[in-house]
């Protein structure tokens, strides 16, 4: 017998631009229209650019300058080909002022010292993670999570659902529409969707199913009340005995859990470590049922070795 669930908990996001490239350009243009033709005056090109650009406080200017300056350097000469040049090192250094990539001063910051930018949570792309796989009667299995970040609005969730079920229903030929009403019933804009699937010697296997969970910084962390595990789990593989008599549990845990241990009533035990999906603050693992054997326990294990829980309900026939 298998066993399905689906835990739930209550949060959001935004963005915005400025107006750093046009100043940029305007910069840019009426000091490149300044300089005389001929090779080019490094010194006192560096030294008006940056004078002028203090002047209008435009930091991430100084910096286009300086790139401009080793663009056209070296004994190249000023004139439409130079302009050419000094308009596409302004467009570069508008895109990387915009990304936060140079500093003020106009040095690339050290990467050792830098901090990465936070991936955007895009609601119509997925994030793809492989959490678990092995082989069972000789066929290669892999079990996949696509985290569907939170649709901030109904609109959103609207598009989202529609995104979502043409990339299932590529496998999943019969798989139905939801309609509108059910997607007002089932959206939150605190809750994340992740969609569980299968894979057979990579080839997408019609057995899947949806879940939800906490987005990241929610309160309770999708967790069953006093549980260490989050965010529901399935067993895939048994809608069209595509696995046999090894269909696969992929589940969802709490970070603090380092490792699953699964023992079997004929003997022996099967390990599993969870795997993060984006930014989610539910892990996910797989494990297969090992053929001809119900499960004895299924045992979730800190870093520091200590029981954080146990399971008897997975993987029993009775």
């Amino acid at each position: 017998m298998s066993k399905e669930s689906t835990d739930v908990g209550p949060a959001g996001a935004a963005g915005g631009a400025g107006e750093d490239e046009v100043a940029v350009s305007w910069a840019l243009g009426e000091l490149a229209g300044g300089v005389d033709t001929g090779t080019v005056p490094y010194d006192r090109l560096v030294t008006g650019g940056r004078r002028r650009l203090r002047r209008r406080r435009l930091l991430t200017a100084g910096t286009a300058v300086v790139l401009a300056a080793a663009v056209v350097g070296g004994g190249a000469l000023l004139g439409e080909r130079g302009r050419q040049a000094v308009s596409s090192v302004a467009a570069a250094s508008a895109s990387v002022s915009a990304s936060g990539a140079v500093s003020a001063s106009g040095s690339a910051p050290s990467s050792a010292g830098a901090t990465p930018t936070a991936r955007v949570r895009d609601p119509f792309t997925p994030v793809r993670v492989k959490v678990g796989e092995g082989t069972v009667n000789g066929r290669r299995w892999q079990a996949w999570a696509a985290l569907w970040p939170a649709a901030p609005t109904k609109e959103d969730a609207y598009r989202q659902e529609e995104l979502r079920w043409e990339d299932r229903h590529a496998a999943i030929p019969q798989l139905p529409k939801m309609t509108d009403g059910e997607v007002d019933r089932q959206w939150r804009a605190d809750l994340d969707a992740v969609n569980l699937y299968l894979t057979l010697d990579g080839t997408r296997q019609v057995d899947d199913t949806v879940h939800q969970t906490v987005v990241p910084g929610g309160p309770g962390s999708g967790s069953l009340p006093g549980s260490s595990f989050s965010g529901g789990g399935t067993v895939l593989g048994l809608k069209g005995a595509e696995a046999g008599g090894s269909p696969v549990l992929i589940a969802g845990v709490k970070p603090e859990v380092a490792k699953v241990v699964v023992t079997w009533e004929t003997g022996g035990s099967t390990e599993a470590v969870p795997v993060t999906v984006g930014d989610s603050p539910t892990r996910w693992f797989a494990v297969a049922k090992k053929p001809g054997s119900d499960a004895r326990t299924l045992t979730l294990y800190a870093a520091d070795g200590s029981v954080l829980g146990t399971d008897t309900t997975w993987f029993r026939s009775s």
